[in-house]
């Protein structure tokens, strides 16, 4: 007698869910690796600006100028709370309910403090003065040299406010968006600004804060309609675009930084490196986030979609029962998107007499 057997077309195999255990692993490998590269900006910055560059002296009795030590220590703190603490803290617990307001008060501040710093970086230099492609260092008392420091500073201290966005991911339990990218951006750029502003607060390098300014201007404005819940979420199609829009941004901080290196301008060398370093860094991250976001995600849905079409399709798709010697089909109900169970029904049916029932 020859074996009993069935095609018949099965539920399909639901993604694995993903060990608790497994993703608090890799988060805080996303952590170690940021912590690396923060205390590696610290080390630079000591070695290759600090010990070759003179403070500007108008910044003396700003709060937090003096050092930067304890930058580095927040810095180092936020990484340890926000991959391993927090998540922790949170693997035991339900995300926190009623964020929603707070998230979208939050992104509108961002919104308006970023578009204000963009604003005003364009207003002290960028728009009128300044020359796109050498601009040194004016460490004089003029009104605007000044403005643009004050400037400087402030988008220095708005390092410190993007932390909330790892915060929320936190609280609602998003591990998944704390990356290596995130992480290494929220970490360094702390570091690295209060170097900027403490050695060389305005010209040619400010660069980098005018341009961010813009875009975390349209990021956040990103972040708040997301924000406000599933209504929007077909104001949202252009996530993509922002993305480009991060890697054009450290293209072109990379392309305006590296000027100096062919053009006569009073840049100290030590800046310029550092800059054109992160800018890359940055640029491969977010090239490295887009495949795997868009690219490798769009390839998966198209042969899962594939497989899904030729399994649903196919008429041979027919068990064969050995006691009724009828040979029936199982499909599945789509609209029940496996909620309800199986709906199954007879599609194709031979009997032992050669007659086919309908």
């Amino acid at each position: 007698m020859a074996p009993s057997y069935s095609t018949a077309l099965q539920p399909p195999t639901p993604a694995p869910k993903v060990n608790e255990k497994d993703d608090l692993h890799e988060l805080r490998n996303n952590g170690f690796w940021a912590a690396v590269i923060t205390i590696g900006s610290y080390a630079y910055g000591e070695y290759f600006i600090a010990s070759q560059m003179q403070p500007d002296i108008r910044q003396e009795s700003w709060i937090m100028m003096r050092s930067a030590v304890p930058h580095l220590i927040f810095s180092l703190l936020y990484v340890a709370g926000v991959t391993w603490w927090g998540p922790q803290y949170m693997s035991t617990r339900k995300p926190v309910s009623g964020l929603r307001p707070y998230m979208m008060a939050y992104n509108a501040f961002q919104v308006v403090f970023s578009a204000y710093m963009f604003i005003e970086g364009g207003l002290s230099g960028w728009f009128n003065t300044y020359s796109w492609l050498c601009q040194p260092c004016d460490y004089s008392n003029n009104l605007q040299a000044i403005r643009m420091m004050h400037i400087g500073f402030w988008y220095h201290f708005s390092k410190y406010i993007d932390f909330m966005d790892t915060v929320f991911f936190v609280l609602n339990k998003k591990n998944q968006h704390i990356s290596l990218l995130h992480m290494a951006h929220h970490g360094l750029m702390p570091i690295s600004t209060w170097y900027g502003i403490r050695y060389h607060p305005g010209g040619h390098n400010t660069f980098f804060g005018f341009l961010n300014a813009f875009v975390h201007t349209v990021m956040y404005l990103y972040y708040l309609l997301a924000a406000m819940g599933p209504n929007m979420r077909p104001f949202l199609w252009w996530k993509k675009y922002l993305t480009t829009l991060q890697m054009i941004q450290f293209t072109a901080v990379f392309i305006h930084a590296m000027i100096p290196t062919v053009k006569e301008c009073d840049v100290p060398p030590a800046l310029i490196g550092w800059v054109g370093s992160i800018a890359v860094l940055f640029t491969i991250l977010f090239a490295d986030f887009y495949i795997k976001e868009y690219k490798k995600k769009n390839i998966n849905n198209v042969k899962i979609k594939r497989d899904n079409d030729a399994s649903y399709s196919s008429p041979n798709n027919c068990a064969i029962d050995q006691k009724s010697m009828i040979t029936t089909t199982t499909t599945m109900s789509h609209d029940s998107h496996f909620t309800n169970g199986i709906t199954r029904r007879v599609t194709c049916a031979t009997v032992s007499n050669g007659m086919m029932a309908h």
